[in-house]
């Protein structure tokens, strides 16, 4: 914010609405940076998430290591399944409100696609 009696302080109580909107960025550079972030955050099909490989159990040949990583799977799904029951929930007001838009960020898995949800292996932002 401007400091009272500095020239942008004075600019700003005479036309609040101009010197507004020559700080904010242009339009053109805002839909670069939308499609940029649209394109790093969409998920391909075959995406590996956290507690999930690929290749399954041949990553390792360490029995005690294997089993560790499919408990650690496991109670992702129960975390997944949880999300998914509290989103249901129409007691839990901060769950839903007239948008009814659920809770997303941190499910462990998501589709094809920007779902706004999974966690990945690796990151591309």
């Amino acid at each position: 914010m401007t400091v009272k009696g500095t020239p942008e302080y004075e600019e700003l109580a005479k036309d609040y609405e101009k010197t507004y909107l020559r700080t904010i960025t242009p339009k053109d550079d805002t839909e670069q940076n939308m499609r940029v972030m649209a394109l790093l955050s969409m998920h391909v099909a075959d995406e590996q998430y956290i507690g999930q490989r690929i290749e399954g159990d041949l990553w390792t040949s360490d029995s005690e290591v294997v089993e560790a990583y499919k408990k650690f799977g496991r109670k992702l799904a129960e975390i997944e399944e949880k999300l998914i029951q509290r989103n249901n929930d129409e007691s839990l007001r901060n769950r839903n409100g007239p948008v009814k838009m659920p809770y997303t960020l941190l499910h462990p898995s998501s589709g094809a696609g920007m779902t706004f949800r999974g966690i990945p292996n690796s990151i591309s932002i």
